[in-house]
C-alpha cells in the first residue's frame, strides 16, 4: 500500500500542537475561577470578546487536525503491523473524546461571551462554574488517546518504544485527579514529536508491493 499521497498528514500533528498552545496561552489567558462574582465574570468576557471569539472558531480546526493525525497514525500502524489490533481503535476513540471535550469548552465559551455581551450576569456566572468543570471530558479524551497511542507504538514498532511507554504512563497518570495536568502537556507534545519522527521515515515496514 502506497502512503506517499497522504504523507503530508503527519504534519497535522505538529500543526495541531502549535495552534493548541497558541489558543490556550495566546487567546484564552487566565479566565475567571468558579468562585468569582457575576460582575467580574461579565467584565472579563466583555473585555475579551475578540480573543474569545477567535478561540471559539479555532476549535473546530483543532478538532479536524487531531482526527486527521490520529487516523493517519492508525493507517500507518496497520500497515506496519500487517493487522489491526486494539491500540489504534483506542487511540482514535480517545481522539474523538478529546475533540468532543474541546467542542464542549468552545460551546461554553461562546455562551459566556454571549451572556456577558447581553449583560446577563447570573447566566454568565452559572456558565462559568460549568466551564470550570469542563476539564473532565477534555482530560479523559487525552488520557484515552495517549493510552491507545502507546499501545499502538508498543505493538507495531511504528515509533521508538520509549514513545510508547511515555504515552501509556502519561495516559494512566492523567486519569488520577491532578495528574490530568500531565496529559495536558504530554498529549500535544507527543503529537508534535510523533509527527516529526514519522515525517522522517521514508518507508513503512513491512514494505508492501
Amino acid at each position: 500500500m502506497d502512503t506517499r499521497d497522504s504523507r503530508w498528514l503527519v504534519w497535522t500533528g505538529p500543526v495541531f500542537t502549535v495552534l493548541f498552545y497558541a489558543a490556550i496561552f495566546g487567546l484564552e489567558g487566565s479566565t475567571p475561577g468558579e468562585k468569582d462574582s457575576a460582575k467580574s465574570v461579565t467584565a472579563y468576557y466583555n473585555s475579551h470578546q475578540g480573543r474569545g471569539m477567535a478561540e471559539v472558531f479555532l476549535t473546530p480546526l483543532l478538532v479536524l487536525l487531531l482526527v486527521l493525525f490520529v487516523s493517519h497514525v492508525r493507517t500507518l500502524a496497520r500497515i506496519a503491523a500487517g493487522g489491526t489490533g486494539s491500540g489504534p481503535t483506542v487511540m482514535v476513540s480517545g481522539a474523538i473524546l478529546w475533540g468532543a471535550g474541546m467542542l464542549v469548552g468552545s460551546l461554553l465559551g461562546l455562551a459566556l461571551l454571549s451572556s456577558a455581551h447581553h449583560g446577563q450576569d447570573q447566566v454568565a456566572q452559572t456558565v462559568n462554574v460549568m466551564n470550570a468543570a469542563g476539564w473532565v471530558p477534555f482530560i479523559a479524551g487525552i488520557a484515552v488517546t495517549l493510552v491507545g497511542a502507546g499501545m499502538t507504538v508498543l505493538a507495531t514498532g511504528l515509533l521508538p518504544r520509549w514513545m510508547g511507554w511515555v504515552a501509556v504512563v502519561a495516559g494512566v497518570i492523567s486519569l488520577a485527579g491532578p495528574g490530568g495536568f500531565l496529559g495536558f502537556w504530554v498529549g500535544p507534545i507527543w503529537m508534535l514529536v510523533a509527527g516529526i519522527l514519522l515525517a522522517r521515515r521514508t518507508t513503512v515496514a513491512p514494505a508492501v508491493a
